[in-house]
Formats: C-alpha cells, sequence, structure tokens
C-alpha cells in the first residue's frame, strides 16, 4: 500500500489527491464487479437520510465551498483506503492461520466429516481466533469440529 501523508495535510485547496495503485484497483473491481451491491448501498443511504441531505445541499448551495468538496472527496478515499488495508491484513492473518492449520487439517478423517463441516469448523476458528480467543487453533477447531460433527448409522449401526 502507498503510505501518503497528502490525506492528513489540512489545506485542501492547494492538495493534489494521489491515490494508491490499490485504491485505484479495488475502484475498478467494484465499478466491474459490484454494481448490484453499489447500488443496494446507495438505496440504503438514500433511506437513512441521504436524500434529505441532497436536497438541502441543493436548496442551499452547501458545495459551493471548494475546499469543502476536495475534503468531503479526499475523508472517503481515506476511508476506502483504510478498510482496503484493514481487509488485506485480516485476508492474510486469515490465510496464514488456515495454513498453519493444514497439517490438522489433512489429519481428519473425511470418511465420518463431510467437506462441508470441515470448511465451516474452519471458518468458525478463524472468527473466534480474530476475536482474540488465547486457545490453541488445533485445539478449537477439534472442539468445533465435535460440535457440528453428526454422525449416522450405517449397515453396522455405527459410521
Amino acid at each position: 500500500m502507498a503510505n501518503n501523508d497528502s490525506f492528513s495535510n489540512t489545506n485542501y485547496t492547494d492538495m493534489q489527491c494521489v491515490l494508491s495503485y490499490e485504491l485505484i484497483c479495488l475502484l475498478q473491481w467494484l465499478v466491474e464487479h459490484n454494481n448490484p451491491q453499489l447500488k443496494s448501498i446507495i438505496k440504503k443511504a438514500l433511506d437513512a437520510g441521504l436524500k434529505k441531505e441532497i436536497k438541502k445541499a441543493n436548496n442551499h448551495n452547501n458545495f459551493n465551498n471548494l475546499e469543502e468538496i476536495q475534503h468531503n472527496v479526499v475523508d472517503f478515499f481515506k476511508v476506502l483506503e483504510s478498510l482496503l488495508v484493514e481487509s488485506i491484513h485480516e485476508q492474510t492473518a486469515q490465510k496464514t492461520l488456515v495454513n498453519n492449520l493444514m497439517p490438522t487439517i489433512e489429519h481428519i478423517d473425511t470418511a465420518g466429516c463431510d467437506d462441508a463441516t470441515i470448511r465451516s469448523s474452519i471458518e468458525r476458528v478463524v472468527t473466534k481466533i480474530e476475536n482474540h480467543t488465547k486457545e490453541p487453533a488445533e485445539e478449537l477447531l477439534f472442539k468445533e469440529l465435535l460440535r457440528r460433527w453428526k454422525p449416522t448409522k450405517n449397515k453396522d449401526g455405527f459410521n
């Protein structure tokens, strides 16, 4: 991630907005792949008061101030960049955790536990660890598998 201190600049009139390559990729991705989700966000914003704000701004010409407009745009990109960085870090941590659990996962007998159960158990463990649970990941995984396991009877009476 490009770390650009220009966002913290308080003089918005002379400032040029510099966007990181990652942020530009995010914007392009959102436009190309997430139009329905973006539309949903916009509808929720309109329902939550954006429509009133737009009418108020149109009636009072609140956006005549160039500095205020630049401030709003910069704040929007700051939040997007921050959320992108946070999401990348969370995803990296999640992948690391799953990779550390791979030796344990490889020892699970898939005859007694289906892939969906294993996958949902791993997701639950990752969530617990992200919430700062001190318990070892392997132990959490085993407990979660036991909690979700639904044994079925076969012709011998047990699975």
